[in-house]
């Protein structure tokens, strides 16, 4: 299992989830989603797979409708994580990068993120964002724990889709956020869990989201043909914060927002 990937940052942090940019895809949004990061400048970026199309002729999409081939496409990505690497926290593989890795045993995207110094997960990505408490000591912290994947699902209702992304909080169980993709339905469920606290001898209840973030994929002509919906676009954004109750006590604070 890969190890947790930690960052500190003062008191609060944005966080833009990223996927499904399908570069090389003619109905890709890329200078859309450029055109988003360059105004807001200070979100941390959690990349979430396909960022590239790759498209081979085994696959769904038309090798020959790509307005990129696989070489200038992932020349376009090198140039995107060059320009944002010092606000990315993690790249997670996709479905789309891993068919090029089964077809040819080659992973160009692990290979750029090891070039640029960005943490990179085939798989999946934990990560512990941890808030400093100012005034209260530099020892003190308050930790989240997300956990990052592409997702799979091959339902067609948007229930169907939700639960099969939903999968993911059974592998890691006990992260206060779960971040995937790969439907381009884009949702956030809040849910409760309760976990054992062995120290103190009590039952505590724990809220946790599981968000799929949008698309940046128009509609294409593959999913016309299946009579599948358009992807619904926008920007998905994790706000973690805290603040400090009676006693001394820590509440966390996570609020998405998705537009």
């Amino acid at each position: 299992m890969q190890k947790l990937i930690e960052y500190e940052f003062e008191h609060s942090v944005s966080i833009v989830g990223i996927a499904d940019l399908h570069l090389g895809s003619p109905e890709s949004r890329f200078d859309e989603l450029v055109e988003y990061l360059d105004i807001d400048k200070n979100s941390k970026l959690i990349l979430v797979g396909d960022m590239l199309d790759y498209a081979i002729k085994d696959s769904v999409g038309n090798v020959y409708e790509q307005i990129e081939n696989p070489q200038s496409a992932t020349r376009l990505l090198a140039e995107f994580l060059r320009k944002y690497k010092e606000r990315i926290l993690v790249v997670v593989n996709g479905n789309h990068e891993a068919r090029i890795q089964r077809a040819v045993g080659l992973d160009p995207v692990e290979l750029l993120c090891e070039d640029f110094g960005i943490p990179y997960e085939s798989e999946l990505a934990t990560i512990k964002v941890a808030l400093k408490k100012v005034n209260y000591g530099s020892k003190k912290r308050v930790p989240f724990l997300i956990v990052a994947g592409h997702g799979y699902s091959s339902a067609r209702t948007i229930g169907g889709k939700i639960t099969a992304n939903a999968r993911i909080s059974e592998v890691i169980s006990n992260a206060d956020i779960y971040i995937t993709a790969h439907t381009h339905q884009p949702s956030v469920v809040k849910q409760k869990r309760m976990l054992i606290d062995p120290r103190n001898n009590k039952i505590l209840e724990q809220d946790y989201y599981i968000i799929t973030v949008p698309s940046w994929l128009g509609f294409e002509k593959y999913a016309r043909r299946k009579f599948m919906k358009p992807s619904a676009g926008g920007i998905m954004r994790l706000n973690l914060g805290f603040h400090v109750k009676n006693r001394g006590t820590i509440s966390k604070d996570i609020h998405v927002e998705m537009r």
